[in-house]
């Protein structure tokens, strides 16, 4: 019998029932209406532990009550397999359950339905098979698709993936084995954008570590890196960005499309773009764009901009050929200062050399300098990077060779010195420009370890031990542009060492690489003189190299008298006194005494303030010089000078002083009342004089106007020689010369221009000082015969390489003058004006007598 005559049977028998025991009744139960359709929730589900698709409805006509099954039809022979996804509900139209797909495998699948009034056990026709209802695709766990670090004002990572994320397990931002991330928000399953809060902007390397699950329960683990876009723009919003950084766009919700557009009109630069599915930041780099103004159309309205400005970030290396003894150096410029920097050497294939890093802020100008160590032998760059904007330059190649075996000697092996001074013990390196050096030991009493560098790169380094100051901060230090970096002295000794020799040591790590002596001798005290210079020159005199140039000048003299306010200088030659001047200690373990010898009757003797005196040192050569203007220092009659005395007194012509040097008992010396030396000097009237008055030229050119004077050596002097009486046309000549070192002076005028019988007068006097002037008369007289004329100008040029005369003599030329100025004018006249001899006397009497003649 078929399905539907069946059916008919009991259709016919059920109404007999009906119609006897109740009437005309409608049939509710005892067969069911076909089901006829089904409708899914979805056509496609991905296959996994957790997959399932839930039914919407099953399409039947008559509402009857039977319960309504639906299957997936797994091994497609249209009826129900107890190992098949089932789902049944009473309604229809109304599905509680899903169907399990969780051990379906990836395929398509007819989904059948039976409408029942009992449960099924298997082996049950469907009502209706329909065909390829469900497609059930392969398992995939979910994609990481990016992660973006930006800030809206609060500091976030958008984590975005290719599908809808239906669990977070796990997500963390981190930077080392720090984890940033504070909150979560966007996994409530309904798309695959997990957005990490963060407390702060964060400038370093940032990785996302996640484990999340979608909604067929596929897993998906793994650690990303994280992209920082420092800049960020939104809709109605613009920004700068430094080029080479990233800009986060934000679109305000995901999948939008984003189109980009240079702003110059000679920019042809054009982008359509999209924030991606699950993700609502674009990201613009900016690093091969030109410096312009980009606009960007968010979802097709033009409604953000970024201006793309140059950082100008630069690196410089110090030297592109070192050693793996040297650091790479080098320095870092922007165009703004206080950027934070990071620095990272690559080697030759651009790997990041390990604990080869610097990282810094520019200083207000944009500059600083960065140091990443020393290197093995290789080839390297070092990559610069501002860290907030991601701006990276990177440096030029420097080549690292493997340095030469290190070694370190002394240059003289033995270093002689006298106690007190400063030793220089000079080292010299091979294949490094670091040594260690060692003075003394435990013999000695006294260990000084020192570590030197060598600096300007010469090979060597002098080392400045000061045997006065042996236990202090100052004890050791470098000469030039090298560096002590560092000392450790061992000792009880505080002040000087004792004499003897100490030994030396010099190593380049390790044992020594060679040894020396440093002798260390008896200090003694020598000597002092006493020089005169020029008033005034003592402004001049401030280091030594001055005192030597004003001696070979003739500006500084030795003497012993010494012309009211001109410069005293006494030079005392002492060894040992070099650490103590460096050590500023000189004047504690010295003393000058300056004590007149002359006193007079009833008076105690002047003592000048030494202190008035400029101290000036050259401890090489062991001499000090000690220098004061006598216009410029006053006297006590005290013992000692007393700054504190009510009556000072000044320095007069005629004192005599005595100085004494003492080095006092003490540091430097055991001597009772200390070490001393003396010199005398005497106070003498600043006077000028000149040679001849009257002063006798002739008419023609390299006329000599001389004299002397008792102000010091190489004071200039002016000389006027202006005429006189009748004389025309009047003339003025000026003129000037230095007073030598026996104390004349000399200058030539030219009297070519002039006729005999002209009369002038010659003044002379100091540039400075109070030396009064000297003035004299003077004639123009008949010029001579050259031979008359050249032996002339021998006895001046004679008289002039007289200089080395003594006193005595000088003496008697001065009361020669005197003689000269006392005897009659005419008789000066006649006697020594050039042109007047004896013939033309004789011319003149001769002619006297015929006038007599005539008139007779």
């Amino acid at each position: 019998m078929t399905r539907n005559k069946q059916l008919r049977a009991v259709l016919l028998a059920a109404l007999m029932v009906f119609s006897v025991f109740a009437g005309s009744i409608a049939f509710t139960g005892s067969a069911a209406a076909d089901a006829e359709g089904v409708t899914l929730a979805s056509s496609s589900v991905e296959a996994g532990p957790d997959a399932s698709v839930g039914v919407n409805s099953v399409d039947e006509t008559d509402g009857t009550a039977d319960d309504y099954y639906v299957w997936v039809d797994v091994d497609d022979d249209g009826e129900y397999d107890t190992t098949e996804p089932l789902v049944s509900s009473g309604d229809p139209s109304s599905f509680t359950s899903d169907l399990d797909l969780s051990d379906v495998s990836a395929g398509t699948y007819n989904v059948s339905a039976l409408n029942s009034s009992t449960s099924l056990s298997g082996g049950e026709s469907a009502d209706v098979n329909v065909s390829d209802a469900l497609t059930v695709t392969s398992a995939a766990a979910p994609d990481f698709e990016s992660a973006v670090h930006f800030t809206d004002g609060d500091a976030k990572v958008e984590v975005a993936f290719d599908e809808n994320v239906a669990t977070v397990n796990e997500l963390n931002v981190t930077t080392g084995d720090s984890n940033l991330t504070t909150s979560l928000t966007g996994n409530d399953g309904a798309d695959g954008q997990i957005i990490a809060n963060l407390a702060n902007v964060e400038t370093d390397d940032l990785e996302v570590t996640y484990n999340v699950t979608d909604a067929s329960g596929n897993t998906a683990t793994g650690t990303e890196d994280v992209t920082f876009a420092p800049v960020y723009v939104a809709n109605e919003s613009n920004n700068t960005a430094y080029k080479g950084s990233k800009v986060a766009v934000d679109a305000g919700s995901l999948g939008v499309d984003v189109d980009v557009e240079g702003a110059d009109e000679d920019n042809s630069y054009q982008f359509s773009g999209s924030t991606g599915d699950n993700s609502q930041i674009f990201v613009f780099d900016t690093s091969s764009k030109e410096l312009d103004t980009y606009n960007f159309a968010i979802g097709g309205a033009n409604n953000a901009s970024v201006e793309v400005r140059d950082l100008g970030l630069e690196v410089a290396v110090d030297d592109t050929n070192i050693t793996t003894d040297d650091d790479f150096e080098g320095t870092v410029s922007a165009n703004a200062g206080g950027r934070s920097i990071e620095v990272v050497a690559l080697d030759s294939d651009g790997d990041e050399v390990d604990d080869a890093t610097d990282s810094f802020d520019l200083n207000g100008q944009g500059e600083a300098d960065f140091n990443v160590g020393a290197l093995d032998a290789g080839d390297y760059t070092v990559e610069v990077t501002d860290t907030f904007s991601g701006v990276t330059v990177e440096s030029d190649t420097v080549t690292v060779e493997k340095a030469a075996d290190s070694s370190s000697d002394f240059a003289t092996n033995v270093v002689t010195e006298q106690v007190g001074d400063i030793a220089e013990i000079t080292v010299t390196m091979q294949g490094t420009d670091e040594a260690e050096v060692m003075i003394g030991g435990d013999d000695f009493g006294y260990t000084a370890t020192a570590n030197v560098t060598d600096e300007d790169d010469d090979g060597e380094v002098t080392l400045l031990f000061n045997t006065y100051d042996v236990n202090s901060g100052d004890t050791l230090v470098a000469d030039g542009d090298d560096e002590v970096d560092s000392y450790n002295i061992d000792t009880e000794v505080s002040t000087v060492l004792d004499a003897g020799d100490y030994d030396l040591e010099v190593s380049t790590g390790g044992d020594a690489d060679n040894v020396g002596t440093l002798v260390l001798e008896e200090r003694s005290t020598d000597s002092q003189a006493v020089w005169t210079a020029p008033t005034g020159d003592a402004d001049d005199l401030s280091e030594a190299s001055d005192v030597y140039d004003a001696i070979e000048n003739s500006n500084l003299t030795q003497t012993d008298s010494v012309a009211n306010g001109d410069v005293v200088v006494h030079q005392v030659v002492a060894t040992g006194l070099e650490g103590a001047y460096e050590a500023e200690m000189l004047a504690d373990e010295t003393n000058l005494t300056i004590e007149q010898t002359n006193p007079g009757p009833n008076r105690e003797a002047k003592v000048l303030n030494d202190s008035a005196a400029t101290v000036i040192a050259d401890g090489e050569n062991d001499t000090y010089f000690f220098v004061y203007d006598l216009d410029n220092v006053d006297a006590t009659r005290t013992e000692f000078y007393d700054e504190d005395a009510s009556t000072k007194y000044d320095v007069e012509d005629d004192d005599a002083f005595n100085a004494t040097f003492t080095v006092l008992e003490g540091d430097l010396t055991d001597v009772e009342d200390g070490e001393e030396v003396s010199a005398e000097y005497e106070v003498v009237a600043p006077e000028l004089s000149l040679d001849a008055d009257p002063i006798n030229v002739t008419a023609s050119a390299d006329q000599s106007v001389s004299g002397s004077a008792t102000v010091a050596p190489g004071t200039e002097l002016t000389i006027r020689v202006k005429s006189t009486g009748d004389t025309q046309p009047r003339f003025l000549k000026t003129g000037s010369a230095y007073v030598q070192a026996d104390g004349s002076y000399s200058s030539a005028f030219d009297f070519s221009e002039q006729k005999s019988g002209d009369e002038f007068t010659v003044t002379v006097s100091v540039d400075s000082g109070t030396a009064d002037d000297v003035s004299a008369d003077g004639n123009v007289g008949d010029v001579q015969t050259e031979t008359t004329t050249e032996e002339t100008t021998t006895e001046e040029t004679t008289t002039e390489e007289t200089t080395t005369e003594t006193t005595t003599e000088e003496t008697t030329t001065e009361e020669t003058t005197t003689e000269e100025t006392e005897e009659p004018a005419e008789t000066t006249t006649e006697s020594s004006t050039p042109g007047f001899g004896i013939a033309v006397a004789l011319v003149a009497l001769v002619a006297a007598a015929l006038l007599a003649v005539r008139r007779d």
